[in-house]
């Protein structure tokens, strides 16, 4: 060790500057090769189609209420399914869900708690398996996404509510990327549904809150359960009008619906009966975020794949993997 430490002594500083240089350019540019580089696109998005631009506003109808149903029982294999008042492992009954009762509306039925496995890919690179928890207890849910990435950490979302007179209702949603400060989203609901939104990277913006308001991620629960419903709904053609809440934003979001087709848009599942929702865009907007979900109906029309396309061109694309039985241990409190 002493004679290599002599040598180094004789190294020009200059020369040692350029190797150490080159060794951390090489490995700089093998983690592009393999991993992209996190939160930069050189592309741009492709265009939108013409199916999806709103030309004009769209009447926006009043939300709708929402009534709680079960799970089919099934013939070969009975078993209980969980409902918002219900425990978990247990099922009370039709209609009896929490503070909601028995009132009248839309047919309304939570996906089962599960952890759920997706291949997660930034501009087309695969990167890691993402995790997907979604959790029910009582009249309480809890949603969480951890997707890995390389060099700057994870991106993590995380979705917790309860379920009101209008369906999912979250209280707060907060995102984190890599080591950054989270960025959260509070819903301070009253009895009505209505509210205020408060949000960490605007405190002086507290727009209205309206009743159905979702965020980016409980909105692909208020989808599935309303579908778990009733899968008349959303024949294709018809356009849903979602209120949505981001870090920093509260805007009325229109989805498209293709209807329900028999494809292979999520190849893990082979062929199967599937519903795209696209989401729609104002002709005159500048920012055009370009959204697509494909809700599968072998997994209680969870989302089997979810593709979100930046302005700047960035895309991040889940595809699902598999799934398994929700960890006790992460039962909501």
């Amino acid at each position: 060790m002493d004679a290599i430490g002599n040598r180094l002594q004789f190294v020009p500083k200059k020369s040692l500057w350029i190797l150490t240089a080159a060794i951390f350019l090489s490995l700089f540019g093998h983690l592009i090769l393999f991993f992209g580089i996190p939160f930069f696109s050189f592309g741009s998005a492709p265009p939108i189609t013409e199916d999806l631009i709103m030309k004009t506003d769209l009447r926006v109808e009043p939300p709708k209420k929402i009534q709680m149903t079960t799970a089919p029982k099934k013939k070969a294999s009975p078993k209980q399914t969980n409902a918002v008042s219900a425990d978990p492992l247990a099922d009370q009954g039709k209609g009896e869900q929490g503070a909601l009762g028995n009132q009248s509306g839309q047919a309304f039925r939570l996906p089962e708690s599960g952890t759920y496995y997706f291949d997660a890919y930034v501009d087309g690179q695969l990167i890691q398996a993402a995790q997907l928890d979604w959790i029910t207890e009582g009249n309480n849910y809890r949603l969480y996404i951890n997707i890995p990435y390389a060099i700057v950490g994870p991106f993590v979302f995380e979705s917790r509510g309860t379920v009101d007179a209008y369906g999912i209702a979250p209280s707060i949603y907060w995102t984190q990327r890599g080591t950054k400060p989270p960025r959260y989203s509070r819903f301070d609901r009253d009895q009505s549904g209505g509210g205020k939104m408060y949000f960490s990277e605007k405190p002086e913006f507290t727009p209205d809150l309206l009743p159905g308001t979702q965020d980016r991620f409980s909105l692909l629960f208020q989808l599935a359960s309303l579908l778990n419903g009733s899968d008349k709904i959303d024949e294709a053609g018809s356009i849903r009008s979602i209120p949505v809440v981001d870090y920093d934003t509260l805007e009325m979001w229109q989805f498209k619906s293709y209807g329900e087709q028999e494809s292979e848009d999520i190849p893990s599942m082979g062929k199967g009966v599937n519903r795209h929702y696209a989401l729609m865009q104002r002709e005159s907007s500048k920012f055009k975020r370009q959204v697509d979900i494909w809700l599968a109906r072998d997994l209680d029309w969870l989302p089997g794949r979810m593709r979100s396309i930046e302005s700047n061109g960035r895309t991040l694309e889940l595809v699902f993997k598999q799934r398994a039985p929700i960890d006790k241990s992460k039962l909501v409190n």
